[in-house]
């Protein structure tokens, strides 16, 4: 009785188990979607695995390092037990997209134990999500087709008597080697030392460039996620020159995080830059509405004077 136990518990997982996905009346089904089938370059897009099983089955954690295409920034996981007395277990991560094209995101294979009883051995077995399709464009193909593109002209036909070129190339050079022979002869002669203009500092360079961005204008016309990346980029480049680290490579979890084991900063200055940081990432890839007044300008410019150097004691100001 024990060999024709197993054989129907053998036949039973084979039937329901071995497709991508599962019969809707099996003990185990699962499905795989995205929040949208078609981004923009910086959008972030939410994938949902979702698992139904009984009680018995026990089913592992998806990998979703097997995604390619995508930077994959946060996976979450959820359980609850539905109405048919089944377990429905969702599996989420967040991912953004960097580069245009279609992708597709391959079947991800979550493995499982049904257990019968406590002294059963658990029969093992494999689910896999079908695949999902994502087409990325470009955030300029959204605002219409360009229209200040033509055609090109007609081909034009070259002569293909190359001697006159020949001549014409071989006195060019000539002319051109006997003036920088002059050159460097009047340049030797007359050379005198010259003082270098001294470097301006960091925070100076900063204040510069959100004087210029300034002048853009790019809020009023609407423009509010060009506004912002220019932000951001003014103010990660000053943190990195002036704490010394690649601030526009990382993400904002981890200069938080870089911050916070440093102690570079005081407290109300770390969170001020978290802050600015977070609204700058709302606002360029999720596309939050920036309201009235929103601009954050004014705060990097108290932040950047607060933290310069103090060029005249050689010290910082935290």
């Amino acid at each position: 009785m024990n060999a024709v136990y197993k054989f129907l518990l053998t036949l039973i997982c084979f039937l329901f188990f071995s497709s991508t996905i599962a019969w809707p009346k099996s003990p185990i089904t699962i499905e795989a979607k995205t929040d949208k089938a078609r981004a923009t370059t910086g959008d972030i897009i939410t994938y949902t695995i979702t698992l139904k099983h009984d009680a018995d089955i026990k089913p592992s954690i998806p990998d979703f390092s097997v995604i390619d295409g995508f930077d994959v920034h946060e996976t979450l996981a959820s359980k609850s037990k539905n109405t048919t007395g089944q377990v429905e277990e969702k599996y989420t991560a967040k991912l953004r997209a960097d580069r245009i094209g279609s992708y597709t995101i391959p079947p991800i294979a979550i493995s499982f134990e049904v257990t019968k009883n406590d002294f059963s051995k658990p029969i093992p077995g494999e689910i896999r999500t079908p695949e999902v399709t994502i087409e990325v464009v470009s955030v300029l193909r959204l605002q219409g087709e360009p229209t200040d593109i033509r055609d090109i002209k007609d081909i034009v036909e070259v002569d293909k008597n190359w001697t006159p070129w020949f001549f014409w190339g071989l006195n060019l050079l000539l002319l051109m080697a006997f003036l920088y022979l002059l050159w460097k002869y009047r340049s030797v002669k007359n050379k005198q030392p010259v003082k270098e203009a001294p470097a301006l500092p960091t925070h100076k360079i900063a204040l510069h460039e959100l004087d210029t961005l300034k002048r853009k204008g790019l809020l009023d016309r609407g423009e509010a996620r060009e506004h912002f990346f220019e932000l951001s980029e003014i103010f990660r480049r000053y943190l990195g020159k002036r704490y010394q680290f690649p601030a526009l490579d990382w993400t904002t979890e981890e200069i938080t995080e870089y911050f916070q084991k440093r102690s570079m900063l005081e407290s109300t200055s770390c969170v001020e830059a978290i802050r600015i940081l977070n609204k700058s990432d709302l606002i360029k890839f999720a596309k939050v509405q920036a309201t009235p007044g929103a601009d954050e300008i004014e705060s990097v410019r108290e932040f950047i004077i607060s933290t310069r150097e103090h060029l005249d004691l050689g010290l910082y100001s935290n």
